[in-house]
């Protein structure tokens, strides 16, 4: 009896980013050792041709689903479809994203860590996720209890790989002329990071100390040739890809797949130089956080702080508190645990080589103090980070 032919899976995506070669990584993962599956990959086209899709003859896709046009295409072949984009919502098919919103608080987060207490958002309106990246972002802050409106400036979306105009980078310029300083600023992209560094090189703006700048992708080929390293949000973008091929594996199978998100959420955020600076005039507060982040792999005792600052810890605790509204040992608590939260997206680790390296006493201590902090224990956070499969 001859051989089943081999299942063809063409996957779309946009090969010129590191999310879409990410992505592509996982899928390859998924379908390694399935020799009877044959992905066949092709780039992120524009619109979909269906007389074209069909004369290709395939079992499955996996795509970027940018447009509501795309969706009809794809969903009149009568194929099983998953969505990769967050693009816009596809009530038709499955999809497999980042969480968003996660991808907002985070950064704000890590902005308000460093002591920046005024916010901005660059990205635009079109795009689901820069819609809610940008949602996250303010929830957080009122969360934090900035009550100040968070400016947002608009960049058309257009061909991400294509120049802005230089009207547009005009525009931009004159918005960060707008802002207070320092600002903490977070790009909706890695490319849109990038833009707003190079604005603020235009108009003499510092770089982080006038303005600390937040990509999201963590895409090496933009943020080291920004004129100052960019700190950026890795996104999980292969356990979408292992998931999207899951979906579509179920669904060949027969199984029932419901249309619906599964959203994974970002690993961690990459410091790099453009936030690396706390955002304090106070001398002294800034080289007690420098000592405490150098620290941090260590239980922090306030009494070495306040030796490596050259003051006492009465008057330590004094300027901390003007400064930054909290106390010392507070303040060291939450390095701890923001140590921790960028440890847990590693899968090498245990939990108690976590607990070590984040400066906690033993990894029982950890525990119950990431349960009382988080409301979780840290097994259960770190699950939260894989999202559960299509059974």
């Amino acid at each position: 009896m001859p051989a089943a032919p081999p299942l063809r899976i063409a996957v779309y995506l946009s090969l010129a980013t590191e999310h879409g070669r990410g992505i592509l990584r996982g899928i390859a993962r998924f379908f390694h050792q399935r020799p009877e599956v044959t992905v066949l990959k092709f780039g992120d086209p524009r619109a979909y041709d269906a007389a074209a899709l069909r004369r290709l003859k395939p079992d499955g896709i996996i795509a970027r689903v940018a447009t509501r046009r795309n969706e009809t295409v794809l969903a009149s072949l009568g194929l099983p479809v998953v969505n990769v984009s967050g693009q816009i919502p596809t009530p038709r098919m499955p999809l497999i994203n980042t969480d968003d919103l996660r991808a907002g608080e985070l950064a704000l987060r890590h902005l308000h860590g460093r002591a920046y207490r005024h916010f901005a958002y660059c990205g635009n309106t079109t795009h689901l996720g820069s819609v809610l990246r940008y949602r996250g972002f303010c929830q957080e802050a009122r969360r934090l209890g900035v009550t100040a409106p968070i400016p947002r400036h608009i960049l058309p979306q257009g061909d991400q790989n294509a120049p802005y105009s230089d009207a547009t980078r005009a525009r931009l310029a004159a918005w960060l002329r707008t802002l207070p300083r320092p600002v903490g600023i977070l790009g909706f992209t890695d490319r849109v990071a990038l833009e707003v560094d190079e604005a603020c090189a235009r108009i003499g703006r510092r770089v982080p100390e006038d303005v600390a700048i937040l990509g999201v992708g963590n895409d090496l080929a933009r943020v080291e040739f920004a004129h100052v390293a960019l700190s950026s949000i890795q996104l999980n973008t292969r356990q979408i890809g292992i998931l999207a091929a899951e979906t579509l594996q179920a669904m060949l199978d027969g199984q029932p797949v419901a249309p619906g998100e599964i959203l994974v959420s970002p690993q961690k955020i990459v410091t790099r130089r453009s936030t690396d600076r706390f955002a304090v005039d106070d001398e002294v507060v800034a080289q007690a956080l420098d000592h405490m982040r150098e620290h941090v792999g260590n239980t922090i005792y306030v009494e070495e702080v306040a030796r490596a600052a050259g003051v006492t810890r009465r008057v330590l605790e004094l300027r901390f508190r003007a400064a930054l509204g909290t106390s010392v040992y507070a303040e060291a608590q939450r390095l701890h645990f923001e140590r921790a939260l960028e440890l847990m997206a590693e899968p090498g680790l245990t939990l108690g080589e976590i607990a070590y390296a984040s400066g906690f006493e033993s990894p029982s201590v950890f525990a119950s103090a990431f349960r009382r902090r988080h409301g979780v224990t840290p097994s259960a956070h770190r699950r939260q980070l894989a999202p559960a499969r299509f059974a």
